[in-house]
């Protein structure tokens, strides 16, 4: 049987093209008619697969250096689809001379093979260890590819607990957004760590995992690179993109979590979404939102306002409106109001 022609990889296995069945062996000439139509079959089992899977071979991530060893891919500010393969938020790594340590996963297998591909374009290195900086579905549901590696996988304590108690329905989302793109993708959690910051630490490099309580949910964690001065802040602070508010939220731990990793000063700052900016740029983007949106409705609660009535003032609000430049926001905007106004309704 010829094996010459285009080769096609399906879910892992290699299908060649049609050289490899149009050459039956003399056994096969003696029932032309039933082999032929078999092989047909199969050839057209053959391509049918991989014409579903055409779209899924065309990912590529390209790594954007931060510094000597930093390196941030970019995710899509627009919700997550098939067509952006559901990565949504920044994912990272720093190459030292020891191995290669990957801040967050990505939402499938997929992204994750891809994610280690483009590594492997930029360092020699082994895969080291894989953080996960929250419990969000895109940061973390990459981690059964690593896992297969044999790579140790590392999250807050509280982020665990979190995608052990979610990890099946996000899971489910996921499969049925992006079908058979997530084809390979299963929960593999990772090991949780309780104290403030845990420390990995290589001859050329420190990444410290420095947790500053609740922010977009409980578990959120920042890696800060003391010696290069830099910080990949998940999802305590993002620019470009409204931010958005999670039944786990609260605003006033968030705000806290974001002062408290903006005193460290970092001369960069990787944000969980969105693109490289100056502090100044995050303030805007991040803290003043959340001081706003907790400002309004403050106030809105203390004149008596109804839910309707805080809504419906909200849209107007000027102040709220200011946000508009912000990536997503006709959609976030009204679903955060509402959001926070849970929060305060369960702080009562």
């Amino acid at each position: 049987m010829a094996t010459t022609g285009v080769t096609f990889t399906c879910f892992g296995y290699t299908l060649h093209t049609v050289h490899d069945f149009l050459e039956p062996d003399p056994m096969l000439r003696m029932t032309k008619n039933k082999s032929t139509m078999s092989l047909r079959g199969l050839l057209g089992i053959v391509m049918a697969c991989c014409c579903t899977l055409g779209a899924a071979a065309d990912l590529e991530l390209v790594p954007v250096r931060v510094a000597p060893g930093v390196y941030v891919v970019y995710g899509d500010l627009k919700p997550a689809s098939y067509g952006n393969d559901a990565l949504t938020v920044n994912l990272g790594f720093v190459a030292t001379s020891a191995g290669v340590v990957v801040i967050d996963s990505g939402p499938s297998y997929r992204v994750a093979q891809m994610l280690h591909r483009a590594i492997e374009k930029v360092s020699s290195y082994p895969i080291r260890y894989v953080i996960n900086t929250g419990s969000d579905p895109a940061r973390w549901l990459g981690n059964s590819y690593f896992k297969k590696l044999g790579v140790p996988l590392i999250a807050h304590e509280e982020a665990r607990k979190l995608m052990e108690m979610r990890g099946a329905d996000q899971l489910k989302a996921m499969q049925a957004l992006l079908q058979e793109k997530a084809y390979g993708t299963e929960i593999a959690l990772p090991r949780g760590f309780s104290s403030d910051m845990e420390e990995i630490r290589f001859s050329d490099s420190l990444l410290q995992l420095s947790y500053f309580g609740p922010s977009q949910s409980p578990g959120n964690i920042a890696v800060w690179l003391p010696r290069q001065d830099i910080a990949f802040a998940g999802a305590i602070m993002q620019s470009d993109t409204l931010l958005t508010l999670t039944p786990d939220s609260h605003i006033a731990s968030w705000i806290a979590a974001y002062d408290s990793l903006a005193g460290l000063r970092p001369r960069q700052i990787v944000p969980g979404r969105g693109t490289l900016v100056e502090l100044a740029r995050l303030d805007a983007d991040t803290r003043a939102y959340l001081v706003t949106l907790q400002a309004e409705i403050d106030q809105a609660v203390q004149r008596g306002a109804t839910k309707a009535e805080i809504i419906s003032q909200a849209e107007k609000s000027k102040k709220l409106t200011a946000f508009k430049r912000l990536a997503g926001y006709a959609t976030l905007a009204p679903a955060n109001v509402l959001q926070a106004l849970r929060e305060k309704d369960a702080l009562r």
